[in-house]
């Protein structure tokens, strides 16, 4: 497996494996030997820095005392770390209960299905930047529960009968 040839590269036991450990490593032979693609290890290798420098630990990533805009800020300034891993991480790493995806295509297509809306998109897809103003208007009243919202627009875009 991935983690296997990951821990297998930085000397086999998974409880030495730090931020330090990675950096010092090779990043071409932890990549080929953990299966990575180079995005992958580059990512690896900017978090494993982030932690280094302070910037994350485990203790910033479940700080009650930062806001949902401070964390995202935080984990999207790691090369790989995106809106859509931002957001699924503080919906379902940490429970954050107003998480709003607005970069998920499911929540997107719920959206679009749940309250007949059309967007930008190619057959009236509704677009994550275009129709920005649709999205935050459709999920407003949901707030502070949207990441709840969000579950359901997915049920929605999976649930046939729900189209019919």
């Amino acid at each position: 497996t991935i983690w296997a040839g990951f821990v297998t590269s930085l000397g086999g036991d998974a409880s030495l494996i730090t931020p330090e450990a990675v950096l010092a490593s090779d990043m071409e032979a932890l990549r080929s030997s953990a299966g990575l693609s180079n995005a992958k290890a580059r990512s690896i290798f900017d978090l494993a820095a982030h932690y280094e420098r302070g910037d994350l630990s485990d203790a910033v990533l479940l700080d009650p005392s930062l806001s949902a805009a401070e964390l995202y800020a935080k984990l999207t300034a790691v090369k790989g770390i995106g809106p859509w891993s931002a957001h699924m991480y503080q919906m379902f790493g940490l429970l954050q209960p107003d998480i709003f995806p607005t970069g998920d295509l499911g929540v997107r297509n719920g959206i679009k299905e749940a309250f007949g809306l059309r967007g930008a998109g190619k057959n009236g897809a509704l677009d994550e930047k275009r129709d920005k103003e649709k999205l935050e208007a459709a999920m407003a009243p949901f707030a502070p529960y949207r990441s709840l919202a969000a579950w359901y627009m997915w049920r929605c875009a999976d649930t046939p009968s729900f189209l019919e």
